[in-house]
């Protein structure tokens, strides 16, 4: 194997997710629960750093998915008429407004990797934004029961609604939208491998939690 970035990068994310699902297998759960937050922070640092594009645009994109990431859930969260009715727990680090400010974070690492995976098969511009909004509630719907599990969050009457699956394809379509509109590359292999391991990650915990 070369070391090339897209190859340290994907290497990274594999690790990163496979010592956290184990470390969340063990005794020590509580101890790997309080690293969440870096966990998110360096696999969003990884994948700007491997993706290769630095330009203003590029950061532009990011600073806005992040920001109606944050703003739609805390909009969610204070109202419970967008994805239901739920609550944050202290998982994901601090929190204003009873929002994690790492969620936008969250929001724009699913974001990317979702596209990315998509942007590697030609299809038409909607059909991409409509895929990869796809992949992005397909994710969600792993991670629910777990995030669950793990207080990240809480639903109302511990049940997900529906609404919350049509809100996540919603707010991935606007997202993907705009990262498409302004022509945003995303590098296939980098996007990829975090998907994957993500995918793994989850479904490793939903097994064994």
């Amino acid at each position: 194997m070369t070391f090339t970035k897209e190859n340290i990068s994907i290497f990274f994310f594999f690790i990163f997710h496979c010592i956290g699902a184990i470390g969340l297998s063990t005794t020590y759960k509580d101890v790997f629960l309080m690293l969440t937050p870096l966990h998110l922070l360096l696999s969003f640092v990884v994948l700007v750093w491997a993706n290769r594009d630095y330009s203003h645009t590029f950061f532009k994109v990011l600073l806005v998915i992040y920001s109606f990431g944050y703003l739609i859930e805390v909009a969610g969260v204070q109202t419970g008429l967008l994805f239901g009715e739920y609550y944050y727990g202290p998982v994901l680090g601090f929190k204003w407004f009873d929002t994690p400010l790492m969620i936008g974070v969250n929001w724009v690492i699913l974001c990317l990797s979702s596209y990315g995976v998509i942007s590697f098969f030609k299809v038409k511009p909607l059909a991409k934004i409509i895929l990869a909004s796809v992949l992005m509630v397909g994710l969600d719907f792993i991670i629910e029961p777990v995030a669950i599990q793990l207080n990240f969050w809480w639903w109302a009457d511990s049940l997900i609604p529906t609404q919350n699956y049509v809100m996540w394809f919603l707010v991935a379509f606007l997202m993907n939208g705009f990262v498409h509109i302004n022509k945003l590359k995303v590098n296939f292999k980098v996007a990829f491998g975090l998907f994957i391991s993500q995918i793994l990650f989850f479904t490793i915990l939903s097994l064994v939690i």
